[in-house]
């Protein structure tokens, strides 16, 4: 079994701030004999002063003292560069709900009452330390962590990249060998086996590409006045040619006032109604229907994508929009799926503040895909 790793906070530095210097030399001796290292301020204005030349790792602050009080240091110690998330406990006399609320509003941490019970307040002390460096290293871990993620998007798109032009080349002299011909029915079928090999290695290249460059937040093109009718309307004409191989008719409704143009990136927009509508298209039995329905209700605007498969197995639901997630069902037509069609697609959507969502259809076989903006936050400013 784990054993949890020990927090060390000796000789962090604790600054002791009151006006009372009997009381400062009391905690000094304390926090001194536990393996701290001490400061004292004998006012507010001059622990402003102190931790410009230390900065401590926590702060013991009386509430009432000449000049500024308490509360007032607190407000302009944690406005101060770096202080933020160093803890401030109060030390006070004042035991009231209200001293206690009003402490804690101006950016205390604790609190503890006079007279001072020692073991408390160590007891406090040590443990708002241990929060800070937890605190830090939970930072740390993720500041790591994004680096990782960084390292890891760069590589995918470095090795998609490199990889697209050798399998574009493979499928292309595969055409090439097929049309030069004559072939035998077994070399055809070889041929056509490396096309629609290298098609799908092709579509997996261009979506790990599409995912590390949206991860990576390197494609930061401008947002531009467009219109979700035409764009929907394109991909539909482009993929109606996709579903006559398979009978399957597509339809396009509108439902209440759409905008006509809304701010949005153009291209991401685009490969987001693609991938739902390509999902859609994948998953439905020939000679079935596809119907997107435009639709607004109040200040959204919706995109509703509706096919007659088999549905969203129950269960299943949490897989989708995972990067290669994949349920049990399978595409009717031979078709491949890499898994990071809509997690590409629920990216797309946060980035234009929507969101993304699925479910079955209601009385009947199918799934029930739903993209919902706010027209606000998508206007056009004049």
């Amino acid at each position: 079994m784990n054993q949890p790793v020990p927090i060390n906070i000796d000789q962090s530095r604790i600054l002791v701030v009151d006006d009372d210097e009997i009381i400062r030399k009391l905690l000094r001796r304390v926090l001194e004999r536990s393996g701290f290292v001490v400061d004292e301020a004998g006012s507010g204005e001059a622990a402003i002063e102190q931790i410009q030349a230390h900065r401590p790792d926590l702060i013991l602050l009386d509430v009432v003292m000449d000049g500024i009080d308490g509360f007032i240091t607190c407000r302009k110690i944690k406005n101060s560069e770096g202080m933020d998330e160093v803890p401030i406990i109060f030390v006070t006399g004042r035991s009231d709900t209200g001293s206690i609320v009003e402490g804690l509003d101006a950016g205390g941490s604790d609190y503890i009452t006079k007279p001072i019970n020692r073991h408390e307040a160590l007891a406090r002390i040590r443990n708002h330390l241990k929060m800070r460096v937890l605190m830090r290293f939970q930072r740390e871990f993720i500041d790591g962590l994004k680096k990782a993620n960084l390292a890891k998007n760069r590589i995918i798109g470095i090795a998609s990249h490199d990889l697209r032009n050798p399998i574009a080349s493979i499928r292309g002299l595969s055409e090439f060998l097929e049309e030069a011909g004559p072939l035998t029915p077994d070399q055809r079928e070889i041929a056509y086996t490396i096309q629609s090999t290298s098609d799908s290695m092709l579509h997996l290249v261009d979506e790990l590409l599409d995912l590390s460059v949206i991860e990576s937040g390197e494609e930061r093109s401008d947002c531009e006045p467009c219109s979700i009718q035409e764009i929907v309307a394109s991909s539909l004409n482009i993929y109606q040619f996709t579903a006559n191989k398979k009978s399957i008719e597509l339809l396009l409704e509108d439902e209440g006032e759409i905008p006509g143009v809304l701010l949005l990136d153009k291209m991401q927009f685009r490969r987001l109604v693609d991938n739902v509508l390509s999902n859609a298209v994948k998953y439905s039995p020939p000679e079935t229907s596809v119907s997107v329905l435009l639709k607004r209700e109040g200040d959204l605007v919706k995109i509703i994508v509706a096919d007659e498969g088999p549905g969203i197995p129950e269960g299943e639901m949490h897989k989708l929009f995972t990067d290669f997630g994949k349920t049990s069902v399978q595409p009717t037509g031979n078709e491949t799926s890499t898994g990071l069609g809509l997690s590409i697609c629920k990216k797309i959507v946060e980035s234009h503040h929507g969101r993304i969502y699925a479910g079955n259809r209601d009385g009947g076989t199918g799934a029930v895909f739903t993209i919902e903006f706010d027209v606000n936050k998508l206007a056009v400013r004049v």
